[in-house]
């Protein structure tokens, strides 16, 4: 409250009368207007108008509006002190309200995340269930197989068993080998070298089934390429004689167009000859000297057309004048 007593004593201090002459008018003009609200008297109760007198009037009403600014500031100072502890209320709200949605979401997000740790593992042990399903079918799988082996390998001694006692008695009686093994290993010699001599016989006889192939192949190729350079021969041949007899004919066309190019040369050379002639002549006749060139012919021709012309005119003015005469006689 003093602090607010303060600042209006500060204000008041900061108040000064203008010193304009237009807003002292303007001002003036104001109090006029606040002056025709207010009841009015009779002319003989009202004091006269002096200069003095509207000063102190104007100081009043300054007094009045200052007094009513007061009165507005405090109340002023009175909302922005209530809105300013809203203010810290709603920012102290919204600081609890964003604590509270942090910590939600955190809880949130560590519940997400343990749900899908607890998914993860769920998975991984059904997945380990399964697993450990399969290798359970797969050890039993193995296991019937493995006794269908052990009857069949049963089955096998006791239908073997004859040649075995069979083998005891040989080695017995002959002397020759002290073990079954022996026996087997000689028999296994044998049979590895039988099947070492099959191996080189059916190399041999390979290699030369090859060898007759190859013979056989190169020999097709190169009847195949020979008999394909004899056409190509005979296709280059043909080729040849049309193109001497398209190169005789050509040359006698050619030969032909030359000699027709040689006349018509020979008959342009006397035609501009011819024009270069009676160019002069006509020049000699009219008394004119030659001012074009012996080449340029088109300009020899104009001056002969010119000439003609003339020549045409002329004659054609003296028939007339013949016949005037003829007329007159």
């Amino acid at each position: 409250m003093a602090m607010v007593q303060e600042e209006t004593k500060n204000f008041v201090r900061r108040a000064v009368l203008p010193t304009d002459p237009q807003k002292a008018v303007a001002e003036f003009f104001l109090s006029k207007q606040e002056d025709r609200k207010i009841k009015k008297y009779p002319e003989w109760d009202k004091p006269r108008d002096f200069p003095a007198s509207e000063v102190v009037r104007a100081r009043c009403d300054l007094a009045n509006v200052e007094k009513k600014l007061r009165a507005k500031w405090l109340e002023q100072e009175k909302r922005r002190e209530i809105m300013n502890k809203q203010w810290q209320d709603m920012e102290h709200d919204e600081l609890i309200l964003r604590e509270s949605f942090i910590k939600f979401n955190r809880f949130v997000r560590e519940n997400q995340e343990k749900r899908e740790r607890a998914e993860i593992k769920i998975k991984e042990e059904k997945e380990r269930q399964a697993k450990r399903r399969d290798e359970i079918e797969d050890l039993r799988e193995k296991l019937k197989h493995m006794i269908n082996v052990r009857e069949k390998m049963k089955k096998y001694v006791d239908e073997y068993k004859k040649y075995q006692t069979y083998l005891e008695k040989v080695i017995n009686e002959t002397g020759e080998f002290h073990s079954i093994s022996e026996i087997f290993n000689r028999y296994e010699t044998l049979i590895e070298a039988r099947s070492i001599l099959s191996v080189h016989q059916d190399k041999n006889l390979q290699a030369l089934e090859t060898t007759g192939t190859e013979i056989y192949h190169m020999t097709e190729t190169k009847i195949q390429k020979f008999m394909g350079l004899n056409n190509l021969l005979a296709q280059l041949q043909a080729r040849r004689d049309k193109v001497d007899s398209k190169a005789l004919k050509w040359e006698t066309i050619v030969s032909k167009i030359k000699a027709s190019a040689a006349e018509k040369n020979l008959k342009h050379t006397q035609v501009k000859t011819c024009c270069w002639n009676l160019y002069q002549q006509t020049c000699k006749r009219k008394d004119v000297p030659v001012t074009v060139s012996k080449d340029d012919t088109e300009q020899q021709l104009e001056h002969i057309k010119r000439t003609i012309l003339e020549l045409k005119r002329i004659i054609k003015v003296a028939k007339k004048r013949a016949a005037k005469v003829d007329d007159h006689s």
